[in-house]
Parts: C-alpha cells; structure tokens; sequence
C-alpha cells in the first residue's frame, strides 16, 4: 500500500528498478505555486537534479495526458519523483497508478492553509510513497528533504540486491518486459519467490519448459482477482481496477463458464469465414491513408483496425461503430463504474434483436445454437463474455501490428517479407514470440500444495510465468533473441498456455496474417520517417508504441532520401 505521509517522512516501501542510483532520480515539479521557486533553490544546492514542467491545468484527464506527454518525451527522466501542485498532484498520483516503473514517488502540493488535500481514488492502491505537503516553504523543505533522503536509501539497498533470487526488487511493468533483466533471473534458475512489500504474487517461473509444466497443474486456479501489476483487488468497488486500468483476472468458475459459451463458436472454421470481412476493413483504412505523407500508423491503422474486427465479430451495425471505438480506444482507460455502465444494455440490444433476427457474427451463433434454452441468467453470461472478450481483444493485436511493424523496418525485415508473401505466417508468429503483447501470465492461485522443480508451492500463495522469459529461453529457440521470420520452430507462450490460453489467438493470428501481409504487398517500400529514430513505448502492464511515423510510399525521387539506419 502507499504510505500517505503529513508532517514526517515516516517508513517508505522500497520502490528502485534496476538501474537506479542513489540520488539519481529527477524531482519533476509540476505546475509550480508557492514556495516552488524556493524548493528548487533548496533541492538544487543540495546537488539534485530538478525539473520544472507545465502541464494543462483543468480537468483532471487533461492533466493526466500533459504529465504523460512530458514522460513520453525523448529528453524525459527513466524514473522521476513527481511534485505536483494544485491539480496536478492528483494527476500525478493517476500517472504513478498507470506508469508505475516511471514514477518512485508523488508529492502533492496544496495551497497555503489548505486542510484534507485531495488524493484520489488510486492513491490507496500505489505501489509508491505518497508525500502531502503545504506549500509553505519553510514547512515544506524540512519534511521534504528527509523523505527523499530515505528514498535513496531504500533504493540503494533494493538495488544491492538486484541479481540475489531471493531478494528481488519491486515488481514493475519495466521488470517484465525487459528480456536482459529477465534474462538474469532464468540463468539464476526457473522458480523465483518474490519477498517485495505489497506484492501479491509469490512466485514467479522464467523458462519455458517449467511454464509450460505448472500452468498445465490442475492444482493451479485463476479464481483469485489480481491486477497486473500484483496487487490484490481493493474489497471496495470504488477502488478496484477494472477494463484497460489494468489486465485482471477473474474467479475461476466464472471464467470456466463464460469460456465455454465462447469456445464452442469462436473455431478456427468461423475465423476463416471472416477473413474476407477483416480484409475489407483493412483495404478500407489503408485506403484512406496519404501514400507520400508521414503519417502515425498507429493512430489510423493499428489502434482502428482490431476495433473493426471486433464490431464485425459481433455484427455492430456500421452505424454504432463510432460508438463502439470511442468506448474501447477511450473510455476504457478511465476507471468504472463511470465510464462503462452503457455498454452492457447495449450488448443485451445487439442479443434481443439477434433473437428476433438471426445473423451470422457470434452473438447470432450463440443466440441460434443456444435458442429457447438461452435464459435469463444465460444471457447475462453472454453479456459478461462478450465484455470479457472485447476488452481484451484489441491491445494484443494493436501491440503486434505497431511494434512489429516498427521491428521489421528498423532491422530490415520488411524487404525479406516483401520479397516473399509465403513467409508472412512464420512471421507472424515471429513477432508474436518477440514482442509477447502480454509479458506476463495470468497470476494462478495455488489451491492445492503443488511441486514446481522439487520447490514446493504452498496452498493459498499465487504463482505466475514471466512469456517473455519464456519465449526467450535458449533452450527452445535457437538465438533467441534473433528477429528471424523465417523461423518454423517456434513453439511461444505469447497466447499463455493451459486452460487461460487466450481464447481470440486465432482471431488475433487472422488479423495480424492480414494486415502484415497486405501493408506488405501494397507497400513494400514503406519506411519510417526521417524522425523516428528513438520511438518511444509506454511500459505499462503492456510495453506498446506511442506512436509509429512512416511513409507508405517514400518518394525515392527526393536528393538525399534513404532509410533510416538500421536499429534494434
């Protein structure tokens, strides 16, 4: 839990990543008031290095997306402490909430005199200290000071213990998705017990064949809700992370339920016979594109494209479809109840008019197979799935199509694939390997004592796999971390394994077969623009692109135009 401190600098978790150094971190003030130019006189003498940065003062979104931007910037701290004044410490608690392997601590500034400043929902689920501060100077430095202090010292100690198996540091997002950290972690063996304060999960397996062993033990269960970023949901509604805040599970029994009335239509048949529709919706985007200009292909063809997918999956007529993208690429990332209550009754209108009219998408397949036998309570699952499934099926595809697009034009890929369209199904799943779109397993509650590699797993702790270990192991794959699409031995965790296996692979696998192969095909000589040299990632729950500039169609005639060089 965070450690909300007034007045003293009190006991702080431990919240370095690797890589951190004493004293290293930025103090970013955020919207300077008050006492500000003060502090930073203060803190500067002191031989820290401070920042200012102004970002959007009004509503509370606005100023979460200018302190994103900021970090997103090339020239932005790796891990910075954010001070924010006014509104912008409550955005910045958000930010820490969303960004947690950018973030190792907040202090919020109120006004002078202010009582009961406001935090927000998120601050009681941050894995980093909060500090609340007056913004009179003369209060402020003396607490402000020390609670840096011991941030430095606590980082100092959890990063002497970096490469110790049992004395790992805090889980971040950042940790999971870097394979020369994770890399560490496998040579020191495959089973890892995690001692990090407020990290819910105990346990975690880093090679392949380990992986593959535990999550097939029916002494294994999701029936436990955890955030991706472990930690144990909130038993308040009002505080607990759902939609894209964070991936989670759900109780298992439910999730068996709501898979099986899934399964059963989503096969590897109906897939194929949607192939000509994810192929119109992909001809269609890439049509509207300016050719010759730079444009981010991640904003019109990655983001949009799964979402077209998903509203021909489950027939949303063309007219909705608006409705349909404005929910998932915007409002999932804002926390419900707020942002989510419509789209269930939505849903139980596409069901009732799939009862009155049959149609072939998955809710008419479930609706015909199903007939008088689909009640009340049956419906609701439907409604639960389909929910289930349109949240989670769009950021996997979205991150394979922009980095993987990314990939193979910085190390020279794209002319390989060009060159040779039969390569497009080895390349997929190349990528899919690679760039894991979710680095980490669903967390599995032990529910019986099991034995993973002679350790034994107590009942009742929680175990996960780290995929992008997994699928980097070199005892599976031959120079593992080698971009290879010509690879056919390629058996990868990136879809998870056992009884969570995502549900959507093949749709996902469709989609990407597609749109890979059909930029290729029409666009072999497309490129990253002159200026994308350093594409910067959000490292979230997910590790995905912020934005991808290319040309479809570089104008070769242009003196001095070239590739840009190569890059990894």
């Amino acid at each position: 839990m965070a450690t909300v401190v007034s007045g003293g600098a009190g006991a702080l978790p431990a919240a370095a990543s690797e890589g951190d150094e004493p004293g290293g971190r930025v103090l970013v003030i955020l919207n300077p008031g008050a006492g500000s130019e003060r502090l930073e006189e203060e803190l500067t003498g002191r031989g820290r290095r401070v920042r200012v940065a102004g970002v959007p003062a009004g509503d509370l979104a606005a100023c979460v997306g200018g302190i994103t931007d900021f970090l997103a910037a090339p020239d932005s701290p790796d891990r910075a402490v954010l001070l924010g004044y006014g509104a912008a410490g409550p955005a910045a608690i958000e930010v820490a909430d969303r960004h947690p392997e950018r973030v190792a601590a907040v202090v919020v500034v109120g006004s002078p005199g202010e009582e009961g400043l406001t935090l927000g929902d998120s601050a009681a689920e941050l894995l980093c200290p909060i500090l609340a501060l007056s913004a009179d100077p003369e209060a402020a430095v003396p607490v402000l000071v020390p609670f840096l202090d011991e941030l430095d010292r606590q980082a100092c100690g959890a990063g002497a213990q970096v490469k110790a198996p049992a004395r790992l540091p805090a889980l971040t997002p950042a940790i999971f998705n870097d394979p020369g950290a994770l890399r560490q972690w496998r040579e020191l063996g495959p089973v890892h017990r995690i001692n990090a304060a407020d990290v819910a999960t105990s346990w975690v397996l880093t090679g392949h064949e380990v992986t593959t062993t535990a999550l097939a033990d029916p002494g294994l269960a999701g029936n436990v809700e955890i955030t991706a970023g472990f930690r144990l949901q909130s038993a308040d509604p009002a505080l607990a992370h759902r939609g894209e805040l964070d991936l989670i599970t759900i109780e298992g029994r439910e999730h068996a339920r709501l898979r099986r009335l899934i399964e059963r239509h989503l096969t590897p048949e109906r897939v194929a016979a949607l192939r000509p529709r994810i192929q119109r919706e992909t001809d269609a985007l890439l049509d509207a594109i300016p050719s010759r200009e730079v444009v981010d292909l991640l904003q019109r063809f990655a983001y949009p494209l799964p979402v077209a997918v998903l509203c021909e999956l489950f027939g949303v007529p063309e007219q909705d479809r608006s409705y349909i993208h404005e929910w998932i690429l915007e409002r999932l990332v804002s926390p419900p109840p707020k942002a989510h209550g419509d789209i269930d009754d939505y849903l139980r209108a596409l069901i009732a008019d799939r009862r009155a009219r049959p149609s072939d998408d998955l809710l008419g397949w479930v609706v015909e197979a199903e007939g008088d036998g689909l009640s009340e309570e049956g419906e609701e699952d439907l409604v639960s799935a389909a929910r289930f499934l349109m949240v989670n099926g769009h950021r996997a595809p979205t991150t394979v199509l922009a980095s993987g697009v990314a990939a193979l034009l910085r190390r020279e890929q794209w002319k390989r694939l060009a060159d040779d369209p039969t390569l497009i199904v080895t390349a997929v799943e190349e990528l899919l390997r690679l760039i894991t779109p979710f680095p980490v397993g669903i967390p599995r509650h032990v529910a019986a004592p099991i034995e993973v590699e002679g350790i034994p797993i107590p009942e009742g702790d929680l175990l996960t796999a780290s995929l992008v270990a997994a699928n980097r192991d070199p005892s599976f794959f031959a120079d593992p971390d080698l971009l290879d699409i010509g690879r056919t031995d390629n058996p990868h965790l990136a879809f998870g394994h056992g009884h969570h296996h995502c549900l959507g692979a093949e749709l996902a696998r469709a989609q990407l077969q597609i749109a890979i192969g059909t930029l290729a095909r029409r666009f072999p000589d497309m490129e990253l623009a002159r200026d994308s040299r350093s594409l910067h990632y959000r490292q979230s729950s997910v590790r995905y692109l912020l934005g991808l500039p290319i040309v479809l169609e570089p104008d070769r005639s242009v003196p001095g135009a070239r590739r840009p060089p190569d890059g990894a």
